[in-house]
């Protein structure tokens, strides 16, 4: 009896092993097929932060967002540095989002590392360090959090702020806003899935148990909402909370006498140009051409980035030059289909729901009220296509020119020259 007992135990084990390696297996295998694997949010590089939604993984290697990248003692993709600043030693830091970390390009050509070249060159009778703080998918809630937790500690001689993109997303509640609530919130669901990301078909499981109790249905909850129109949405970082935050970092740097310069970073001028030119022939009443406009918008060329992140913004725009013609259901068709584009889920929200003129203005406007120095980016890549990798992130040549233009703006307001403090 004892050795039926034990007998059945052992197979009772084998058939579930066996039933748990089967399904891994076939779960393996079709994300293989698809070229997909569940939640890739779920990453080696990434960790899960209550304050800052997440930061990178201390001393990995590897790639960040399908980019080679070397993540140093403190989480920021730069050499190793000490927390104290050496003396005669002056330091730049430079927050922002993926353009300051430098997404699509190699680590020693995103603008932090060649603008410390430029600086060392400038000024070779100190040590000048120019540390790379930017983080893909950061906002200036993020930027502002990052400073007060973390950057002051490294005695910054300067601040850079390169943001404006990233808080432009869709998030399905306004309470979805960048908070420290929600970040707590969404931190709990990362480290879980970092938890089991060894297996993918746990991973399968959570999306799909996700999906049932209603947690993880963006595309099906947007029809709920009050309104399918883009303005009526909300989104990360509000324009008036842009520029609250924004005032907020520069007098936290000014009340310790740390400079600040802001950067102003457009989207690509192709993609400005062509909404631009669609909005000009709605205006003219050439509805019909209006529409082909913005239709082209991530398809001519083809670029798959490039027409999701924009995909909302170019069915609303469709939507009005159909309202605007009097074709009121295919007005509201559009209007519906802008909203379901721009729920697509992220590390911290969707798509772009606004566009990126409105947020420079703010960026410009609190820059000379508060007597700021800015780099005009934008004004600079203007007419230059070329410089732009995809909608917004930028070659190694427009980092270069960018290093070069920071370069320029702290000489002339003599930034970097030694100032006595208290």
């Amino acid at each position: 009896m004892e050795l039926t007992t034990r007998k059945k135990i052992i197979y009772t084990a084998v058939v579930v092993v066996g039933f748990i390696g089967a399904a891994e297996l076939a779960v393996r295998l079709g994300c293989w097929a698809i070229g997909r694997v569940p939640y890739t949010a779920a990453t080696p590089w990434m960790v899960a932060d209550d304050e800052l939604l997440y930061v990178f993984r201390p001393n990995y290697e590897g790639k960040v967002y399908l980019v080679q990248s070397r993540i140093n003692n403190h989480g920021l993709r730069d050499d190793d540095f000490t927390a104290r600043k050496p003396k005669g030693t002056r330091r730049v830091l430079c927050l922002g989002d993926s353009r300051t970390f430098g997404y699509l390009v190699d680590q020693d050509e995103a603008y932090p590392s060649q603008l410390e070249r430029l600086l060392r060159e400038r000024y070779p009778s100190g040590r000048i360090e120019v540390l790379n703080a930017g983080r893909p998918a950061y906002s200036i809630y993020q930027g502002l959090r990052y400073l007060e937790l973390r950057g002051l500690q490294f005695e910054p001689d300067v601040v850079t702020v390169g943001f404006g993109s990233n808080g432009r997303r869709f998030v399905l509640r306004r309470e979805q806003a960048d908070s420290a609530e929600w970040f707590r919130h969404v931190a709990r669901d990362l480290r879980l899935r970092h938890q089991v990301r060894f297996s993918y078909a746990l991973l399968a499981l959570s999306k799909v148990l996700r999906r049932v109790i209603g947690v993880d249905t963006w595309s099906r909850d947007v029809l709920a909402l009050p309104s399918q129109r883009l303005d009526n949405l909300p989104c990360r970082v509000e324009g008036d909370t842009l520029r609250r935050r924004l005032r907020q970092l520069v007098r936290l740097c000014h009340e310790r006498r740390i400079p600040v310069v802001i950067l102003i970073m457009a989207d690509a001028p192709s993609i400005e140009q062509a909404f631009d030119d669609g909005m000009q022939l709605r205006s003219q009443e050439q509805y019909d051409e209006a529409v082909e406009a913005f239709a082209r918008i991530g398809r001519d060329p083809a670029d798959p980035a490039t027409e999701q992140w924009y995909r909302a913004l170019v069915h609303y725009e469709i939507g009005l030059t159909r309202e605007a013609e009097g074709r009121t259901s295919e007005a509201l068709a559009a209007f519906r289909e802008s909203a379901q584009a721009a729920a697509v889920w992220s590390i911290s929200g969707g798509t772009a729901v606004r566009h990126g003129r409105d947020y420079l203005k703010i960026l410009r406007e609190v820059a000379e009220e508060l007597k700021v120095p800015r780099v005009e980016i934008a004004e600079r890549f203007a007419r230059r296509p070329e410089l732009f990798t995809d909608h917004c992130h930028f070659t190694a040549e427009g980092h270069r020119l960018i290093a070069e233009a920071v370069a320029e703006c702290l000489a002339e307001h003599r930034l970097l020259e030694p100032v006595s403090k208290p």
